[in-house]
C-alpha cells in the first residue's frame, strides 16, 4: 500500500503544520497585532536595550539520526494489525480530520527525512485473531524471504514472537535510542531478559496512546459535593487509593427507587472488570523482579504483604454502596454509559473512552493517573489495555540498521506531531492551552509499565493479570492462599519464558 504524493504547495503547507505543531505547549508568547491596530506599549518596543526578539523555546527534543541518512529509495514494509477502527499505521489520504492528517503527514515526513517508500501489509489481529496473525508472520520470517523490514502486532502477538525467538534484539541496533522521550523509560528496566530488549512501543503507536488507562472525573459533580480539585492531589503527591474512596463516599444516590444499587443509579466509581487491573500496578505492585543478569524471577511484591493489603483495600473499596464494578459482555456498555451521562463522579477506562464515548458528553470532565497506594509512593503507574501495539525487527529482516532508522523516526516524528493531536482529539482542547490537562495526559504517559509479567503474560496462562482482577471482581481478600495455589505454576511458566528468550 504505497503513500500518496501531494502537491509541493501542501507540502509547505504540511511542514509548516508540523512546524507550528511543535510549538504546543511551549511557554507564553506575545501575539502579533491585528493589522491597522494600535501598537501596544511602542515606548517599550522601542526601547535602545529592547532585546531581539527570538523564536519561542520548544519542549520537545530532537532525535540522534545524522543528518542526510538516506536509504536510496528502498521500500521498508511493516507487516501490521488491523482491529480497532482508529488509526494506528497509515492513511490513504488526507480528509480534514486532525488525527487522520498527522499521521498522513508524520508518514510523508519519515518518506521524504529518509527518502524511502513506506509500505503495509494488514492482516486481522485483534484478540480473536491474535494466534492466526501470529503463524502467518512467522511462516514468513521461517521461510527467510525477508518479505517485512518491522512488525506491529496486538501487544499479545509481539510477546508471542519474541518467546519464539523471531525478533531481534532492539537495544543492539545503531539508530534506536531508548533514552529518548519517545520510548517510555521503563521498557528498558521491565521488558527486557538478559540484557535484549525485543519489542518496543510508546508514541510510535497511536494505539498505545489510545489504550493508556486514566481515571475519569467529573467537574460537576466534583462542584456540586465541594470536593478537592484531582489535579491539585496528583500534583501535590496525595492521589491516592484512600483519598480517593473518600471522595467517592456519599456520592450514591438511588435514582430510580427501587431500593438497589444498579446502572440507573449515580455513583461515586464505576468501571467496567478490566480496569480495576490497574490498582494493582498504581499502588507500586509488580509480577517479577530482575536478578544481576536480568534474568526475570516472580516478585515478592506479588505475594506479599502489600498485595495483600491492596486487595483488602480495593474489595473494600468496590463493595461500597458508592461503587459498582461491571462484569461480563452484558454489563459492557450499561458500565460505560453512567459516567457519559453525568451520573458518576470517577470512572477507570482507557484514553479511548474519551473518543469513542465523551465527545458530546453534557459536562465537563478531566483525567488524572491511578492513585498510588499511599504519600510515601514516590511515583504514580500506569499501565495499558492489551490491543496496544509493540514494535519488532523479524530475524529475517533485510536490511535490520534501516528497520531501525525508520522505527526511531517514527516515533520521534509521532512524539512531536502525533501524540499532541491524539490528546487535543480526545479531550476537546488545544494540548498548549489547557495547562492541567496537558499536565495529566504527560504524566500519564510517562508513567507507562511495561511489567515483564504483563507483556508476556499470553505465555504466563493470563496468570499475571487474572489473579489479581478475579479477586477484586469476586471480592475474594484471601490473597495468600490465592498466590499460594498459583505460585508453583508460575515459577515454571516464568522459567520456560526467560529459557526461550535467553535461546536456551
Amino acid at each position: 500500500m504505497k503513500k500518496k504524493r501531494i502537491t509541493s504547495f501542501l507540502s509547505v503547507c504540511l511542514a509548516l503544520t508540523m512546524v507550528l505543531a511543535s510549538f504546543a505547549g511551549c511557554s507564553e508568547t506575545a501575539s502579533e497585532p491585528e493589522a491597522g491596530a494600535d501598537p501596544v506599549n511602542t515606548a517599550a518596543e522601542n526601547a535602545p536595550d529592547a532585546p531581539a526578539e527570538t523564536e519561542p523555546e520548544t519542549q520537545y527534543v530532537p532525535d540522534d539520526l545524522p543528518d542526510g541518512l538516506t536509504f536510496d529509495g528502498s521500500t521498508v514494509t511493516t507487516f501490521g494489525w488491523s482491529g480497532p477502527s482508529l488509526v494506528e499505521f497509515y492513511v490513504e489520504e488526507q480528509n480534514g480530520e486532525i488525527v487522520n492528517d498527522a499521521i498522513f503527514a508524520r508518514n510523508m515526513a519519515v518518506e521524504e527525512r529518509l527518502n524511502i517508500t513506506l509500505d503495509y501489509h494488514l492482516e486481522p489481529g485483534a484478540n480473536a485473531e491474535r494466534a492466526q496473525w501470529v503463524k502467518a508472520l512467522s511462516a514468513s520470517i521461517t521461510a527467510g524471504d525477508g518479505a517485512y523490514d518491522i512488525f506491529g502486532g496486538y501487544s499479545m502477538c509481539g510477546a508471542s514472537l519474541a518467546a519464539q525467538g523471531m525478533c531481534l534484539p532492539l537495544n543492539d541496533m545503531e539508530y534506536l535510542n531508548f533514552t529518548k522521550p519517545w520510548w517510555p523509560a521503563k521498557l528498558l528496566d521491565e521488558a527486557t531478559c538478559g540484557g535484549k530488549l525485543y519489542l518496543g512501543s510508546g508514541d510510535i503507536s497511536t494505539y498505545m496512546i489510545y489504550y493508556l488507562y486514566g481515571l475519569y472525573f467529573n467537574q460537576e459533580l466534583l462542584a456540586k459535593y465541594d470536593l478537592e480539585s484531582p489535579y491539585d492531589l496528583v500534583q501535590g503527591g496525595l492521589w491516592t487509593l484512600d483519598k480517593m474512596k473518600e471522595m467517592t463516599s456519599g456520592v450514591y444516590l438511588d435514582l430510580n427507587g427501587n431500593g438497589e444499587k444498579d446502572f440507573d443509579d449515580q455513583f461515586g466509581y464505576i468501571t467496567y472488570s478490566i480496569f480495576v487491573d490497574s490498582f494493582f500496578f498504581s499502588c507500586g505492585l509488580c509480577t517479577t523482579d530482575k536478578d544481576e543478569d536480568d534474568i526475570p524471577h516472580l516478585s515478592p511484591l506479588f505475594s506479599g504483604e502489600k498485595a495483600h493489603s491492596v486487595v483488602e483495600k480495593v474489595v473494600a473499596f468496590v463493595s461500597e454502596q458508592d461503587c459498582l464494578v461491571g462484569n461480563g459482555a452484558e454489563q459492557i456498555e450499561p458500565s460505560y454509559g453512567v459516567f457519559k451521562e453525568g451520573r458518576a463522579l470517577f470512572t477507570g477506562h482507557e484514553l479511548t473512552y474519551a473518543v469513542n464515548y465523551l465527545r458530546d458528553a453534557p459536562f465537563t470532565y478531566g483525567i488524572v493517573p491511578f492513585p498510588k497506594y499511599d504519600e510515601e509512593q514516590a511515583d504514580y503507574v500506569t499501565i495499558m489495555s492489551f490491543p496496544y501495539t509493540l514494535y519488532g525487527i523479524p530475524i529475517d529482516a533485510r536490511t535490520p540498521s534501516m528497520s531501525a532508522a525508520v522505527m526511531e523516526a517514527m516515533a520521534s516524528e509521532s512524539y512531536r506531531t502525533v501524540s499532541p493531536v491524539l490528546f487535543e482529539n480526545a479531550y476537546k482542547v488545544k494540548y498548549a492551552q489547557d495547562t492541567q490537562s496537558s499536565l495529566m495526559y504527560d504524566l500519564i504517559r510517562q508513567t507507562v509499565s511495561f511489567d515483564f509479567g504483563r507483556v508476556f503474560n499470553d505465555n504466563l496462562n493470563s496468570l499475571t493479570y487474572s489473579l489479581f482482577r478475579n479477586a477484586i471482581v469476586q471480592k475474594n481478600t484471601d490473597w495468600a492462599s490465592t498466590m499460594k495455589a498459583n505460585e508453583k505454576v508460575l515459577n515454571k511458566l516464568l522459567d520456560k519464558l526467560t529459557q526461550a528468550l535467553l535461546g536456551e
